[in-house]
């Protein structure tokens, strides 16, 4: 098994001399930071086995169910390596970009999002030896995360698209599909009204499981041309 350094996980980046968040906008020092922090998909794929061998997981709230969705991650992560495949149209347009850029995704490990998504922004990465993928777990950057808030909240994964030499923000895409997020937040909504617990965790699971039917029937395309079109815009 690789073995990743734990430094990447060790604390969110200090931004004391800043007193505000950072900005969407922003072209400074603080990007260098995170990206000095900041891990590949291999190595973010090695992390994730390393802290399952440990039954370990900085970021977790509830270690059992967090390392139940974890595992989940890592064998979707694995069967979308093999399976998922890159459009005509997206193996074009990634091949026609020529301005040098940084994907920094916002992530966890034990997201089913993100076990859908990240694979599928790597795959895409890949095709242009102009871009380069780099990680970073949304727990340990608070201060990014709330500059890239969806409707108020933390949702990941989030990818940032960086332009390499001036670190300038050129668009963002996450944390889902527009047509799954609209399914997503309308069935969040009804579950806040379950009081009953067990109804609650039996609704939930069935909901979940919807959401990842859902990821398996669009096989990646919906992700693909959504972070496309946001590349047009870049």
């Amino acid at each position: 098994m690789r073995h990743v350094n734990y430094s990447v996980l060790e604390k969110p980046i200090g931004f004391e001399n800043y007193n505000t968040v950072l900005e969407k906008s922003a072209d400074y020092e603080n990007y260098r930071a995170i990206l000095e922090k900041s891990i590949g998909y291999a190595d973010y794929h090695a992390l994730i086995e390393q802290l399952l061998a440990q039954s370990h997981y900085l970021s977790l709230k509830s270690v059992e169910d967090d390392t139940h969705d974890t595992r989940l991650t890592l064998i979707r992560m694995e069967r979308l390596d093999k399976t998922a495949r890159m459009t005509a149209h997206t193996r074009l347009r990634i091949a026609a970009i020529h301005t040098p850029m940084i994907w920094l995704t916002l992530t966890e490990a034990w997201c089913g999002d993100a076990a859908q998504i990240v694979p599928t922004i790597q795959k895409m990465a890949s095709l242009n030896d102009k871009i380069e993928h780099r990680l970073v777990f949304r727990d340990q950057h608070p201060e990014l995360m709330d500059a890239f808030l969806t409707n108020g909240t933390r949702s990941v994964p989030l990818t940032i698209i960086l332009e390499k030499k001036t670190l300038k923000v050129l668009g963002h895409w996450g944390p889902r599909p527009r047509e799954l997020q609209s399914f997503v937040l309308d069935n969040l909504q009804e579950l806040s009204k379950i009081e009953d617990e067990q109804d609650y965790k039996m609704r939930n699971t069935e909901f979940w499981t919807k959401v990842q039917r859902w990821y398996a029937k669009d096989k990646t395309y919906s992700t693909q041309k959504e972070f496309l079109d946001v590349l047009k815009k870049a």
